[in-house]
C-alpha cells in the first residue's frame, strides 16, 4: 500500500537563495545525484512566470504585512512542503494523472495557507521520484509573520488527515502516514533518502517472504547470490551512470565557468552603459533645468501680452459696440436721407409750382397797377375793395402758403400805387383768375371806381 507523503520545513533569510537555486535549476547540485539535468524541461511551475527572485517575493508580501517590530535575524521567512509517493505508485500512473495529483496538493496547500502568501510551487520530474516543491511566506490571520503560531502540533496532525482526504476525494488510492508515529520531523533531503530506504525496506520484506516459500536453502543461497550479482551489476550500472553524471557535471562546470567570465564581461559592459546613462541623465536635467528657465522668461514675458491682448479685447469690443452703434445712426441716416429725397421731390414739384408762381406775381403787380389807376366812386367801394383784398390773401393763404402771400405783399410794399388811373375791369379779373382761381375772381364782382386812396 502507497501513502500519500506531505512534509514542511522552516527557512531562515539566508536559506533562500539554496531553494531558488535547486528549485529553480540554476546551479548543478553538488549534493544530489539523482538530479537527471536533460529531463529537466519536463519540471512544471505551478505558480505561473515570476520574474522576481525568491527573495523579492517574500520581502514584498512581509512589507505588505506593515509590522510594527522589526523582524529577527533567526526569523523563519519561508515554509516549505513536499507532496509525494513512492516511486512504484507514480509508475502507475499515467503523465496526466501525475499532473492532476501535483495540481491537487498544489491547490489544497494554496487554500489552506493563503493564495497571498505563496512564493514558489514547483514539480520535479527530472528526479528519481516525481515530488512537488511547495513554498510560502507564513502569515498568520491577524497579519503577523509566525511560523510557531501556524504550525502548531495540532495543525500539523490535522494537516496530515485533511491532505490525504483531499487526495483521495480526488481519486487517488493513497493512505495516511501512520498515527502517532515515533519518527521526528525530517529535512526535505533525509525525506529523500528515507522515500529510498523504505522502497529497499519494502524489497527486502519482499525478498524474505519468498525465502521462507523456498524449502531448499541452497535454492535460497543460489536465490540471493543470484539477487546479490543483479544488484551488483545495478551497482555497476548506477557507478557508470554517476561516472558519465560526474563527467557532465565537469563539462557543467566548465560551461559554468564559460559563462560567469561572459556574465563578469556584460557587467563590465552594463558599468560602462550605466556611466553613460547616467551623464546623460546630467545632460537631461541640466536641459530640463534651462528649458524651465526658459518656459519661466517666457511666462514673464506672456503675461504683459495677455494683458494688452485683454486691453485689446477691450478696445475690440468698444469698437464693435461704436460700429454697432454707427450701424444704427447710418440706418436712421439712410431712413433720413430716403426723407429728404422724398422732400427734395416735393421741393422740387413746389420748385416747378412756384416758377409759375413767379408769373402770378408779375400779374399781380399788374393788378394793382390796375387798381391804382382805377376810380373808386364812394367809400362803399373802398370798404368793397378792402374787402376783395382780404378775400385774395386769404384764398393764396389756402393755395399757395403764408410764405407766398408775404412775398407778394413785400412785393406789393415797395410800389407806390396811385389812384389818377382808369384800369379795365376784365384785365383785372383776368389777373385775380389766374392768382386766386376763377372761382374766386368771380365772386369780387369788380366795377369801375372813381378813385382810390391807399
Amino acid at each position: 500500500m502507497s501513502y500519500a507523503v506531505i512534509r514542511m520545513q522552516k527557512f531562515q533569510v539566508n536559506s533562500i537563495r539554496g531553494i531558488e537555486n535547486h528549485n529553480e535549476r540554476l546551479k548543478p547540485s553538488r549534493t544530489n545525484l539523482d538530479i537527471e539535468y536533460e529531463r529537466s524541461h519536463l519540471n512544471k511551475d505551478l505558480l505561473g512566470e515570476d520574474k522576481r527572485t525568491y527573495y523579492m517575493r517574500i520581502k514584498e508580501r512581509v512589507e505588505e504585512l506593515n509590522l510594527s517590530k522589526a523582524i529577527r535575524k533567526d526569523a523563519v521567512m519561508a515554509c516549505g512542503f513536499i507532496c509525494t509517493s513512492d516511486k512504484a505508485y507514480f509508475e502507475g500512473l499515467s503523465q496526466s494523472e501525475k499532473d492532476k495529483f501535483f495540481q491537487a496538493s498544489h491547490d489544497f496547500l494554496k487554500k489552506r495557507y493563503g493564495e497571498q502568501n505563496v512564493i514558489a510551487s514547483k514539480v520535479h520530474y527530472d528526479e528519481t521520484t516525481p515530488h512537488l516543491h511547495f513554498y510560502f511566506v507564513p502569515v498568520t490571520s491577524d497579519n503577523r509573520l509566525s511560523a510557531k503560531s501556524i504550525f502548531t502540533p495540532k495543525e500539523l496532525r490535522s494537516l496530515q488527515d485533511d491532505y490525504s482526504k483531499h487526495v483521495q476525494d480526488n481519486g487517488f488510492n493513497l493512505q495516511r502516514g501512520e498515527y502517532d508515529s515515533k519518527r521526528k520531523h525530517v529535512k526535505i533531503e533525509e525525506l529523500k533518502i528515507l522515500t529510498k530506504l523504505e522502497e529497499q525496506q519494502q524489497k527486502k520484506n519482499q525478498l524474505d517472504v519468498e525465502e521462507k516459500n523456498i524449502g531448499n536453502r541452497e535454492e535460497i543461497l543460489k536465490q540471493r547470490k543470484a539477487y546479490i550479482e543483479l544488484e551488483k551489476g545495478k551497482c555497476l550500472h548506477e557507478y557508470d551512470n554517476l561516472k558519465q553524471k560526474n563527467e557532465k557535471l565537469n563539462s557543467n562546470r566548465i560551461l559554468i565557468s564559460n559563462k560567469e567570465k561572459e556574465v563578469a564581461t556584460r557587467k563590465n559592459n552594463l558599468s560602462v552603459e550605466e556611466r553613460k546613462v547616467t551623464a546623460w541623465e546630467q545632460a537631461l536635467t541640466l536641459k530640463k533645468t534651462e528649458i524651465k528657465s526658459e518656459s519661466e522668461n517666457l511666462e514673464k514675458k506672456i503675461n504683459p501680452l495677455r494683458s494688452e491682448i485683454t486691453k485689446l479685447t477691450q478696445e475690440l469690443t468698444s469698437i464693435q459696440q461704436t460700429i454697432n452703434t454707427a450701424k444704427q445712426e447710418h440706418n436712421t441716416l439712410g431712413r433720413q436721407i430716403n426723407a429728404y429725397q422724398n422732400a427734395i421731390v416735393a421741393l422740387r414739384k413746389d420748385f416747378n409750382r412756384f416758377n409759375g408762381l413767379q408769373d402770378v406775381l408779375n400779374e399781380t403787380d399788374s393788378f394793382w397797377d390796375v387798381l391804382e389807376n382805377g376810380n373808386l366812386r364812394s367809400r362803399q367801394d373802398l370798404i368793397d375793395f378792402q374787402t376783395d383784398i382780404i378775400n385774395i390773401q386769404t384764398t393764396c393763404i389756402a393755395k399757395y402758403g403764408i410764405e407766398l402771400l408775404d412775398s407778394i405783399l413785400g412785393s406789393l410794399q415797395m410800389k407806390n400805387i396811385s389812384h389818377g388811373n382808369g384800369w379795365d375791369v376784365a384785365e383785372a379779373n383776368a389777373v385775380l383768375s389766374k392768382l386766386i382761381g376763377p372761382e374766386a375772381a368771380e365772386r369780387l364782382r369788380y366795377r369801375e371806381r372813381d378813385s382810390f386812396g391807399r
